[in-house]
C-alpha cells in the first residue's frame, strides 16, 4: 500500500509511519514538500484545517497512491486563552477524512512573544533553549514535559481520521433507514509492487 504524506517533517512523517504500519500493515510512505496554502503558524481553527486538507489532497496528486494524508498545526482562541492544537486530514481520491490532535492552552507570556509575527516554533526553540523543536517533540512536548510529543499529539489524529477507513461498517450506516451500504473501498498498493495502481487493487478495508 502506497501513501503519500505531505511534509518532509520529521515527527509528523514518523506519526503517519507508525499508524499507518498498525493499521494496514506493510506500506511505502512516500514524504512530498506541498504547500499548505495557510500562515507558518495558522491563527484559527479554520485555517489550520484548511492546511491539513490542502496538505492531503496536494500530496495525493504527487504520485500514484492510497491516500494522500496531511498534517497540521497551530493556534486557535478560545474564551479562556489561545490552543495549541492540531488536524490530520486524509484524501483517498474521493472523500476528505478529518481527526484532530488534543488541546493544549499556551502560557500568555509565548503568545506574547508570538504577537502574531513571529512563528512558534521559532518561540518555542527560544523559550526552551533547544534547536528545531518542531522536528523532534513539538510545542506539546515542552509544555507537558514531555508527557505528549508532536509525534504523539498526531498519532491520535490519525486514529481519528482514519476510522472511517478502518472502522468502514459502522460509518457506512445509512442514516435514513440504518442499513449498511458497501462500505469505504480504496487503492491499496503494496510495497515493492510499484506505484503504478491496477483495478486488481481496490479493497473493501
Amino acid at each position: 500500500m502506497i501513501i503519500n504524506v505531505g511534509s518532509l517533517n520529521k515527527a509528523k512523517c514518523q506519526a503517519v509511519e507508525e499508524v499507518c504500519h498498525e493499521l494496514f500493515g506493510e506500506v511505502t510512505v512516500n514524504r512530498f514538500r506541498v504547500r499548505s496554502g495557510v500562515s507558518h503558524t495558522p491563527t484559527t481553527d479554520d485555517e489550520i484545517l484548511r492546511g491539513a486538507v490542502t496538505r492531503a489532497t496536494e500530496a495525493f496528486r504527487k504520485s500514484s497512491a492510497a491516500l494522500g494524508i496531511g498534517l497540521e498545526g497551530g493556534i486557535t482562541p478560545v474564551p479562556y486563552g489561545h490552543i495549541l492544537k492540531g488536524w490530520a486530514a486524509v484524501f483517498d481520491g474521493t472523500r476528505i477524512l478529518v481527526g484532530s490532535t488534543p488541546g493544549i492552552l499556551l502560557p500568555p507570556h509565548i503568545m506574547e512573544k508570538i504577537g502574531g509575527k513571529r512563528e512558534l516554533a521559532h518561540v518555542m526553540d527560544e523559550v526552551s533553549g533547544r534547536e528545531d523543536v518542531r522536528s523532534n517533540e513539538g510545542a506539546f512536548g515542552i509544555l507537558t514535559g514531555n508527557r505528549i510529543s508532536r509525534t504523539q499529539s498526531f498519532i491520535l489524529a490519525l486514529y481519528c481520521a482514519l476510522a472511517p477507513i478502518v472502522n468502514s461498517d459502522l460509518y457506512s450506516i445509512e442514516p435514513a433507514t440504518g442499513r449498511s451500504g458497501e462500505g469505504a473501498t480504496f487503492r491499496k498498493n503494496r510495497a515493492g509492487e510499484g506505484a503504478k495502481r491496477r483495478a486488481g487493487d481496490l479493497e473493501t478495508l
